[in-house]
């Protein structure tokens, strides 16, 4: 059986404009070009899936609930314009504790939390995905390493975080302005 390949986006920073532990659902709001992206991606070969650490979860800013109301703006947002995602998984745990009012239930050390790759792994079983053809694209070294720790091609954007995190001290393959010209990068290395 053939397998898929699939653009992996991290979420805040990359599709939508990056607010620091986005919690609020009024906030959300996509980037410019990131919507043309995604519809570039669903006209190509490529799945387009959705891998994002969501730790406001656990430190109970907003319920899971909530934080997948704010999903489904995001895929609403999406569709408005054309396009849309093949999935979404987040990690909703953050392994430090001690903030306060934090929710104990989420706050354990997992392999779903970037740059673990537990989330790439159930993606990769539930939709036959080839990694080493596949890239992940977001705003953050934790990206980078994501995809170095799964074998893929990596794109840093300079949207939201631009790399300024410094988690890792990692390469990307490509660096590029925005989503949309990430996107342009990978479609056109297809020629």
């Amino acid at each position: 059986m053939k397998k898929n390949k699939c653009i992996f986006l991290d979420r805040d920073g990359t599709i939508n404009v990056y607010k620091c532990l986005l919690s609020n659902i009024e906030e959300f709001q996509l980037i410019k070009r990131a919507a043309k992206a995604i519809r570039l991606i669903n006209r190509s070969k490529y799945l387009c899936i959705v891998v994002s650490n969501q730790p406001v979860v656990a430190r109970n800013l907003c319920t899971l609930e909530e934080m997948w109301k704010i999903n489904d703006k995001m895929k609403e947002m999406l569709a408005n314009e054309g396009a849309y995602l093949d999935d979404i998984f987040i990690c909703p745990h953050h392994p430090d504790a001690g903030y306060p009012g934090e929710n104990k239930k989420y706050k354990i050390k997992c392999n779903c939390r970037k740059p673990d790759i537990g989330m790439i792994e159930s993606a990769e079983e539930k939709y036959n995905i080839n990694l080493a053809n596949s890239y992940i694209v977001g705003d953050t070294t934790i990206d980078i390493k994501t995809g170095k720790n799964c074998g893929m091609k990596s794109i840093l954007l300079k949207t939201g975080l631009g790399g300024r995190d410094k988690e890792y001290d990692i390469c990307p393959h490509y660096v590029a302005s925005d989503l949309y010209e990430a996107v342009k990068i990978i479609l056109e290395g297809e020629k």
